[in-house]
């Protein structure tokens, strides 16, 4: 899916006023919900995160899995898939991911592990069985005022409606956990009945590691409440930039963050750390 956002450019270039949002990705909507510092190291400063061994997983197993769907149906096996894969590594390797591993053995252990997570497909479906409707849908819509892109991963159109399915190579979070992770697809539902007329019925979430599915229905009300919130997102994200102000907000997700370093809440936590505080202050 597509990750980019851009901020309108200034009309002159003496025009010192800030620039706003031209558009909005599901990414950086979600980045922003998350920790609207983080929405702005990606997004406003445009700082790049190392790539990492989790994203060139994902990234080479989703161009695997679109182009399974380029074969006749009684070639789209394990075999293929595996091929497929290889393939697509061989061209992002220098292009996106270079010096991304040490040494040959780290690569090939990399490559073992991500065709045992891309093995699990074939337990979740049989891909010999259906077409897909769309894949890699590249998406750009003005909706009425706010304009929304992203790339979704695939459609299919079922006997019980339109279903929209995003592949994740990462692992599960348990089921309590994961009705946030559905905040892209529900955007990419909004896009679809924007396009098509057409609301979609089912949003799924295919876990290759593990694996896992979830699904939840989803309906015009649910949509319309969407559409609510990607205003009032676009709104503050406006009035951030206007401001300056872009909060951090931490949560356990900051362990995992490539931003960490640079980070102003743990720049406070650097400051002070190593300073003993005195028993008085302590029982303040």
């Amino acid at each position: 899916m597509a990750t980019g956002t851009e901020v309108a450019p200034s009309e002159s270039p003496l025009d010192e006023s800030p620039t706003l949002l031209a558009t909005l990705s599901p990414s950086r909507a979600s980045d922003y919900k998350t920790c609207p510092q983080l929405f702005k190291f990606r997004a406003i400063d445009k700082i790049e995160a190392p790539p990492t061994v989790y994203q060139a997983r994902g990234t080479t197993a989703h161009l695997a899995l679109q182009r399974l769907f380029d074969l006749p149906a009684n070639e789209r096996d394990p075999d293929r898939l595996f091929d497929l894969f290889r393939e697509a590594w061989m061209e992002l390797r220098d292009v996106e991911f270079p010096d991304l591993f040490t040494s040959r053995d780290e690569e090939r252990e990399w490559g073992v592990g991500s065709l045992e997570v891309l093995a699990n497909y074939f337990g979740i479906e049989d891909p010999s069985t259906f077409d897909p409707a769309d894949r890699e849908l590249d998406m750009l819509e003005d909706l009425d005022g706010i304009t929304i892109r992203g790339i979704l991963d695939r459609i299919d159109e079922t006997a019980d409606g339109v279903v929209i399915t995003d592949y994740k190579t990462g692992k599960a979070p348990p089921e309590r956990y994961a009705l946030p992770a559905f905040f892209a697809l529900k955007i990419y539902a909004l896009l679809i009945r924007h396009r098509t007329g057409t609301t979609p019925t089912t949003l799924r979430l295919m876990y290759l590691t593990g694996p896992t599915v979830y699904e939840i229905p989803v309906n015009d009300a649910q949509l319309d409440a969407m559409d609510r919130q990607l205003r009032a997102l676009w709104a503050a994200i406006d009035k951030a930039i206007v401001s300056g102000n872009f909060p951090t907000r931490t949560s356990r997700l900051c362990d995992w963050c490539s931003y960490q370093d640079i980070c102003p809440a743990f720049a406070d936590t650097a400051d002070t750390a190593g300073i003993e505080v005195s028993p008085v202050a302590r029982s303040a």
